[in-house]
């Protein structure tokens, strides 16, 4: 098996910020390796630290122990200048867009270049090749106000790129988008991973952002790597708290549960057999019914994943030949804890 060569490796890292007694230990020994062309997912839920772990990959926040590597080069060493010459293979977008409003789309594009040093013929003709990329080609005069929340990440998107980065950070990019102009973002990265061969990190609380674009994910939790593997992995087996948690509890109104509920299940039907109606079938053969807790459906690496929680009957008998008829048909389920 061919070696994947190594775009982003974190060695140790751990970063704290002072208090008025004592420190804040935010990140806590993180290690860490992203391949070259990846799309890499760094999930957690809020004040995980996530988002200081992202300003530590290009040393917006300089760790307070470890090392920090960009293509072979350890940035921790460097001085504030030579830093900031590497920091030009990294573009970065966030959840707020950070555009200048009193620029254009194009002008904006153009700023990073500007202050580049590169004249204003070529990076003018950047930006609208940019622009372009992004779907954006007849909105070049428009100002930010003029724009939709989606317009504005695909502006935010192209200036990102103008600088030809290695790496593209995306920071709760899709966070303040509604959903169906989150799914488009997303395509649009996808894209730019496959055609531009740029490796790609996704920060988010989103599992559903993580299903829909990346290779692998890791999963943090209070500071620390609570697990990382390829997302179908995670999907289908979280190993840890903190990934069943954000797996589970995906697409689910947690608040309209009075939980625990006893007799929980979580059923992963995989590829051609999420389309057919097992659970319906299920019941009419055991003459019994099971509740629906919640439920949703992905595309993993090209294959239909569904993922549901179901309470089957409290008659043990009942439950078992439930239990036996799923298993008999390939679909996975395990007792969980549900609250």
């Amino acid at each position: 098996m061919e070696k994947k060569e190594i775009m982003i490796r974190l060695e140790g890292v751990s970063k704290s910020f002072p208090q008025k007694r004592g420190s804040l230990e935010v990140l806590k020994n993180v290690n860490l390796e992203i391949a070259k062309g990846e799309v890499f997912g760094i999930i957690g839920m809020s004040g995980a630290g996530k988002s200081t772990l992202v300003r530590c990959i290009n040393l917006l926040e300089r760790p307070t122990s470890g090392r920090v590597y960009l293509d072979g080069q350890e940035l921790t060493c460097l001085a504030e200048k030579d830093l900031r010459q590497q920091r030009h293979s990294m573009g970065m977008i966030f959840q707020q867009f950070h555009l200048l409003m009193q620029r254009t789309a194009l002008e904006n594009v153009c700023f990073p270049l500007e202050i580049s040093g590169v004249s204003k013929e070529k990076a003018k003709a950047r930006a609208v090749e940019l622009l372009e990329l992004v779907g954006l080609g007849e909105r070049l005069g428009a100002y930010p106000s003029q724009l939709s929340g989606g317009q504005k990440q695909r502006v935010a998107i192209a200036r990102a790129l103008a600088t030809e980065p290695k790496v593209l950070l995306c920071d709760e990019a899709t966070s303040a988008l509604d959903p169906n102009t989150t799914a488009g973002v997303l395509r649009l990265l996808k894209d730019i991973n496959e055609r531009l061969g740029i490796t790609i990190v996704v920060i988010t609380h989103e599992m559903s952002v993580i299903q829909e674009i990346c290779n692998r994910v890791a999963i943090i939790d209070d500071g620390q790597i609570a697990e990382m593997g390829g997302v179908e992995e995670i999907f289908r087996a979280p190993k840890t708290k903190a990934g069943r948690e954000l797996v589970y509890h995906e697409g689910k109104n947690r608040e309209a549960i009075e939980g625990p509920i006893a007799n929980c299940y979580r059923v992963v039907f995989r590829g051609g057999i999420s389309g057919e109606p097992i659970l319906g079938n299920m019941m009419l053969e055991c003459n019994a019914v099971a509740n629906i807790l919640s439920g949703n459906t992905r595309m993993l690496d090209g294959r239909v994943y569904g993922q549901m929680m179901i309470q089957l009957p409290d008659d043990k008998v009942t439950r078992e030949k439930m239990l036996t008829y799923l298993k008999e048909r390939d679909v996975e389920i395990e007792e969980v804890q549900y609250v």
